[in-house]
């Protein structure tokens, strides 16, 4: 069994289309998602004071919340497709509403660590509907608006969770500046709740049975994958991390051998095996994972470069990536204006700047003259670049994917933006400090970001040249 584009609508009664007010309300459901990632970042240190926790406990509060997002992605995909995607962007909106005011109340690491489990599984439930409403329910350029809106969201909460928890950790005592952040979150969850009325309902008009087996093995095999690659780094890599990676990657091999004999016995697999046969998708999703990768090692390298390397405070981090964020979500707003067809050949072009600034960076920092004002003149062109990569490969995935598999579509985009954000804090922060020292001195702080930023130019150049093999013309009978 195959997937192709229906020809029957995709539900019973066409959706209704998707109007300004309906996207704007979910871009407001979504942005939670990326303010709670981003926020951590800046309060981890006043969450471990005020818990009694040390920089492990704080990494499993991380971990609590990242593990379970990125376990229920690919799997709230295939159920929006099914149940509804309304349903269950309302389910987990409002979801979010409750666990992140419970979270603001909780009285020990403990139950911190289980609300911030159920938040990424909140989290999880609801990400995949906004990209597959949009998908669905949008066409021509409101389509194309929505998807770079959409990523424009994405990079502006994460900035934003970063400015709003530096402000309120600045303004309030140390105990209770997270927990306000918490309370916040609340509040821009129960806004996208209010208006979820003005989003239009959809579903698959063929819902797909639920694949139990091989969501239980996809789920696992992300659970063992996550929480190593989270906690590991902290705790030195012991020998459980290593051997959960290595289970992880096991169980990621024998999940994709049943969805391959579920898909030969005609059952719709989690992910279907010939959903990834179109060249496309497949390469889209890899550029995803490799630009999630190097976008989460960098916004860590600079916030750790931002406190250790300058001595600025909670509100450090959001002021050194100010100006990238501006320049990020105004271009991710404008790009469908000013480049209506922006495909392959913009993510190639984009992705060789982005490269080129990147060596430039590590040349400052080589020589010593990564000073502020200088890093600022280079983090707003990058911002402009990284849009022009992250809009259009978005754009490419979830468009190229067939109607009834939108769900599916958006939750292994998701699923590889959370992996990518996991392996480039663990792998590429993790090389960032051990180069670093843990004294912080300023040569060995600059030296360290000089190798770490060679390495994302390496990542950018990969993602060049996949790009350039999208925009090439395909022999004729290749797999689209």
């Amino acid at each position: 069994m195959t997937l192709s584009p229906p020809t029957a609508p995709l539900s019973p009664a066409p959706p209704a289309p998707l109007s300004t007010r309906g996207l704007a309300v979910l871009l407001i459901a979504y942005m939670p998602v990326n303010v709670t990632f981003g926020s951590l970042n800046v309060l981890a240190d006043a969450l471990g004071a005020d818990l009694g926790t040390d920089d492990a406990g704080q990494q499993l509060v991380l971990a609590a919340y990242t593990t379970t997002f990125a376990a229920t992605l690919v799997i709230a995909g295939r159920l929006g497709d099914r149940w509804g995607r309304r349903r269950l962007l309302a389910i987990g909106a409002l979801a979010t509403v409750v666990l992140s005011v419970a979270a603001a109340l909780a009285p020990d690491l403990a139950s911190t660590v289980v609300l911030r489990a159920a938040l990424g599984i909140a989290a999880g439930l609801l990400t995949p509907q906004v990209l597959a409403t949009i998908q669905s329910t949008a066409t021509g350029s409101r389509r194309t608006q929505g998807l770079m809106v959409f990523a424009a969201m994405a990079g502006v909460s994460t900035v934003l969770g970063q400015v709003l928890a530096g402000v309120v950790a600045t303004a309030l005592p140390e105990h209770l500046g997270w927990r306000a952040v918490q309370v916040l979150i609340g509040a821009i969850a129960l806004v996208g709740v209010l208006g979820l009325p003005a989003v239009p309902r959809s579903r698959s008009s063929t819902p797909p049975a639920m694949d139990a087996l091989g969501a239980s093995v996809l789920g696992a095999s992300l659970l063992l994958l996550v929480v190593p690659l989270t906690l590991g780094r902290s705790a030195g890599w012991p020998p459980w991390s290593v051997l959960g990676l290595a289970a992880g990657g096991a169980l990621l091999v024998v999940f994709w051998t049943l969805q391959r004999r579920a898909e030969r016995a005609g059952i719709t697999p989690v992910v279907p095996p010939s959903l990834l046969r179109i060249t496309v998708v497949r390469r889209g999703l890899l550029m995803a994972l490799l630009f999630f990768t190097t976008y989460g090692a960098f916004l860590y390298e600079l916030s750790s470069l931002a406190q250790a390397r300058y001595g600025m405070g909670a509100l450090g981090p959001a002021l050194l990536v100010l100006g990238f964020g501006i320049t990020f979500v105004a271009t991710s707003v404008a790009l469908p204006r000013l480049l209506p067809g922006a495909g392959p050949r913009t993510m190639t072009r984009a992705a060789l700047a982005q490269a080129a600034i990147l060596l430039l960076i590590a040349a400052l920092a080589g020589t010593g003259h990564d000073d502020l004002l200088s890093l600022q003149w280079a983090l707003v062109p990058l911002g402009v670049a990284q849009a022009c990569m992250y809009g259009p490969v978005l754009q490419t995935v979830i468009s190229r994917a067939p109607h009834g598999a939108a769900g599916v579509a958006s939750g292994l985009f998701t699923t590889c933006q959370q992996l990518g954000l996991a392996l480039g804090v663990a792998l590429l922060g993790g090389v960032f400090w051990s180069l670093a020292g843990s004294e912080g001195e300023a040569a060995r702080l600059d030296r360290s970001l000089m190798v770490v930023f060679c390495v994302h130019a390496l990542c950018a150049l990969v993602f060049a040249v996949l790009a350039r093999s999208l925009a090439a013309p395909r022999p004729e009978g290749a797999a689209a």
